[in-house]
């Protein structure tokens, strides 16, 4: 804590018995924190008092006086406060100005100069604190570089048409690499601690692709238009006619092409052209109402629906749907739409 000298210099009249004449004294006061002290002294000089009574101030220690009367004063000294700065290695006791002095300035004073990723145990732009301990920690790095490997990994489909997580794999993956840089951080020449600057992929990791059973997966059918809609009785109002017969299902390795060329996948049907023509838009429920298709479009065709055999073969994303489907009574709605018959020529 800052201390306070007090100094208080009364004059005093002084009678020379010999000569007769009047010298004048002048009164010091002083207190020094706890310590209080008086002086006489023929000058009224503040410096010359407190240096016969030896106290001394330092670089950062101040006074102020008050000529209280004729020749009386009144002078307060303010000590100066401490703090440690601990930087490079070295120590060192500090002091400075109370209630005036920022961190920044204490290092400034010190000639510790700073750079962008040296850490300091106070903001800068705090006041320091008497007693307070100010560390500088210096921080550099060391960057280099590594090959890694991106390992692959399966892409799963949630399905309702698998039992409840068994996976089925349709293809296998490949390995990607890449060239990550790294860096080494050091604090005070100490390794405190490694990360990641960055990445380049040099060759693309692809991964596999694979289905995974989820009973409460969503049924996956061609997109459903905005246009059709439904009365009370969930029938396409937009139905002009309704055929029914049987319906089985079926599936293929992926990339295989139906009928018109279109990419086989779940919401396109075969069918037969001559009774439902390639194109047609369609909505298939099961009578029962044990599965509902929904929206589709005819695009292949087969044997089965040629011969009258089969209304239409449904087209599922796996051999285990297929086989849970197996042949069901079902309607088929024929959607009127004026684009009804311009998807697939």
């Amino acid at each position: 804590m800052a201390a306070m000298l007090c100094v208080m210099l009364s004059g005093v009249m002084m009678v020379n018995v010999t000569s007769g004449a009047a010298e004048t004294q002048y009164l010091f006061y002083f207190q020094d924190g706890e310590e209080t002290q008086l002086y006489y002294a023929p000058a009224g000089s503040v410096e010359s008092a407190m240096k016969a009574l030896g106290k001394t101030l330092g670089e950062n220690d101040s006074y102020t006086v008050e000529n209280t009367s004729r020749d009386v004063y009144t002078v307060t000294i303010t000590r100066a406060d401490s703090c440690t700065v601990k930087a490079d290695g070295e120590t060192a006791i500090v002091s400075f100005r109370p209630d005036e002095t920022t961190v920044a300035d204490v290092l400034e004073e010190q000639g510790i100069v700073l750079s962008e990723d040296d850490l300091v145990s106070s903001d800068l732009t705090a006041l320091v604190q008497d007693g307070e301990t100010i560390t500088v920690s210096r921080v550099t790095y060391e960057n280099y570089f590594t090959d890694e490997v991106i390992g692959w990994e399966y892409d799963y489909e949630p399905t309702r048409y698998l039992p409840e997580g068994k996976v089925k794999v349709f293809s296998n993956g490949s390995d990607g690499k890449k060239v990550v840089e790294k860096r080494k951080v050091y604090i005070d020449g100490e390794l405190d601690h490694e990360e990641v600057v960055g990445e380049t992929v040099t060759s693309a990791v692809t991964n596999g692709r694979a289905q995974i059973g989820d009973s409460d997966a969503p049924i996956d059918h061609l997109e459903q238009p905005e246009w059709l809609t439904f009365d009370e009785n969930g029938i396409p109002e937009q139905a002009t006619k309704v055929i029914s017969g049987l319906g089985t299902a079926y599936t293929s390795q992926l990339g295989v092409y139906g009928a018109t060329g279109r990419y086989l996948s779940e919401g396109y049907v075969a069918v037969d052209p001559k009774v439902i023509p390639y194109g047609s838009k369609l909505y298939i429920v099961t009578k029962d109402g044990s599965w509902d298709y929904g929206y589709a479009i005819a695009a292949d065709t087969g044997g089965a629906m040629r011969s009258g055999r089969i209304l239409v073969d449904q087209y599922m994303n796996s051999y285990d749907t297929c086989m849970q489907y197996g042949v069901r009574e079902v309607d088929i709605y024929l959607l009127d739409d004026k684009d009804a018959h311009t998807e697939i020529d």
